[in-house]
């Protein structure tokens, strides 16, 4: 074999390996959790000592020597909820190459009295106070997992966070307040709630694992979350975040409004907040780079994901830029102005930039064609029988190939 072969070779095997390790879009390897990892112990609301703890579920199999990692934070208005209702997805994303914890973090706050519990509030600092704890015990879960990168091959430039309802909030909020002058004012020393003493709640980087690492991460996955206040973005962040929040969301709003808005007897003690619609129009206004963030807005009246398996495959795909960090080289696709609407996609989609008829195979990503055909310009395939899921499009035209991923919601 000559040396110029044996030379593209070593390299078109060399991209191969890398673009299967950087396969986060199915699942292929087997997992082990690890749980009940202790990693810190804090005074909750009511100044009593609350031990935490993380559970870390990791792929067995995967050839990367360095994984990326996501840092879960469990939903339930910061007053219910635990760690183990993430274990399923921190399940999945192990068996697709990907470290993943669940965290505990601090609970509750004080009722307005007369036998009124949360979610009733005493008043809106309570809220804010509670949100606050959860974001200073994540910052001191990632400094944690930081120090224990090289026992469980956690590459520290792939670190994103994620959670649903409040625990996205708490996500979000470790992702950008990072600052001291953006700590709400409302986790300072105020008056007592209930006659219980409200003490200052520290500095925004918490006090746990102060170990020598940062907080910093590469990105936030934020299922119906939020912000306390979009000022915390500026234009210098270059934090991705990828969202999905339904329009009518009755819990935490997508706008800018109190959660539980639909409900006057508990919105009124609650704080405004900044849901995903809000989140991604301050990343508009500031001109931070699309490449940086994606917000998939659901039409719908729930807080809730329509569906699981799609949103979670709308949210590793649209990170795969920065996941696969380390694929350089050129790919099997063509490069291409070809794009396609919608996407996600409901019932059909179209290839607005289509100038000739094309055949067109849709598969799964096991490979398995799904649909075949024709397409011509300005028509649209109906894809409403496909489970759904992530699906690539192949168009040929003469001799070009051009692949497109998309999903099906």
């Amino acid at each position: 074999m000559s040396k110029f072969l044996v030379g593209f070779f070593i390299i078109f095997s060399s991209q191969l390996f890398l673009n299967a390790q950087c396969d986060y879009s199915r699942n292929q390897y087997s997992f082990k959790v690890e749980k009940g990892i202790f990693y810190g112990v804090v005074p909750d609301y009511r100044g009593i000592m609350d031990s935490l703890f993380l559970d870390v579920y990791s792929p067995v199999g995967s050839p990367e020597l360095t994984k990326p990692l996501i840092i879960w934070a469990f939903g339930g208005g910061f007053f219910q909820g635990k760690r183990e209702d993430f274990a399923s997805i921190c399940e999945e994303m192990a068996k697709r190459g990907i470290i993943s914890a669940t965290i505990d973090y601090r609970l509750g706050f004080d009722g307005p009295g007369l036998g009124l519990n949360p979610p009733f509030a005493f008043d809106a600092a309570e809220v804010l106070r509670a949100g606050y704890r959860g974001v200073t015990d994540m910052k001191g879960a990632i400094r944690f997992l930081k120090g224990k990168s090289s026992d469980y091959e956690i590459d520290l430039d792939r670190i994103w966070l994620g959670g649903a309802s409040a625990g996205a909030m708490v996500a979000l909020n470790a992702a950008f307040l990072n600052k001291d002058s953006e700590k709400p004012k409302e986790t300072g020393a105020i008056s007592p709630a209930n006659a219980k003493q409200r003490p200052d709640l520290g500095p925004v980087e918490g006090t746990l694992n102060l170990n020598g690492h940062n907080t910093e991460v590469q990105g936030v996955f934020n299922i119906f979350g939020a912000l306390l206040d979009t000022l915390a973005v500026d234009a210098t962040d270059r934090i991705a975040v990828i969202s999905y929040h339904q329009t009518n969301d009755p819990i935490v709003p997508c706008v800018a409004n109190t959660p539980y808005y639909p409900i006057p007897l508990i919105s009124q003690n609650y704080p405004v907040v900044y849901g995903s619609c809000v989140i991604t129009e301050r990343f508009k206004y500031l001109g931070i780079p699309e490449t940086h963030w994606e917000t998939w807005i659901y039409p719908g009246t729930e807080h809730a994901v329509h569906n699981q398996n799609a949103v979670l495959d709308f949210m590793i795909e649209n990170a795969k830029p920065f996941l696969c960090k380390n694929i350089t080289a050129q790919n099997n696709e063509t490069q291409s102005s070809l794009y396609l609407l919608p996407n996600p996609a409901g019932e059909t989609i179209q290839i607005p930039d289509l100038k000739n008829s094309a055949e067109y195979k849709i598969m799964n990503m096991s490979g398995h064609i799904m649909a075949k055909g024709l397409i011509k310009r300005n028509a649209a395939i109906d894809v409403t029988e496909l489970p759904s899921g992530l699906y690539i499009l192949e168009l040929r035209q003469k001799n070009t190939t051009t692949l497109l991923k998309w999903i099906k919601s």
